[in-house]
């Protein structure tokens, strides 16, 4: 299955996702769906997932020498979730705050393994 209908099955099954992209391990956006997220923040939240991985594996590294699998943060209005793939590729939603994170989390899983069988 393409990347692109990966992502477009992703954003249908989660409710309240209004944006996905899937970049590779340069920030460069491999696919991108977006309905309400301007592209540039989306192309930015992409190609910033590496840098935010990294930091946070040094913040975590004395208590904790385990990979960094997945980010997840909130503002007052959208979830953003970040999620690794294989050839440090990524994967970004960005979803409305009342949207449930465990759909989300778990839809993001299995687009993972389904990403990770196309590359």
């Amino acid at each position: 299955m393409p990347f692109q209908e990966i992502l477009d099955r992703l954003i249908e099954r989660i409710p309240e996702s209004i944006a996905a992209t899937f970049n590779d391990k340069d920030g460069e956006p491999i696919c991108s769906r977006t309905i309400e997220v301007p592209n540039d923040a989306l192309q930015l939240l992409g190609a910033y997932r590496n840098v935010v991985k990294r930091h946070l594996q040094q913040a975590v590294e004395e208590f904790d020498r385990g990979e960094i699998e997945q980010v997840a943060f909130c503002t007052d209005q959208h979830w953003i979730l970040m999620m690794g793939a294989t050839e440090q590729c990524s994967l970004v939603v960005v979803m409305h705050r009342e949207g449930i994170l465990g759909r989300a989390r778990f839809e993001m899983g299995k687009a993972i393994e389904a990403l990770n069988r196309e590359l």
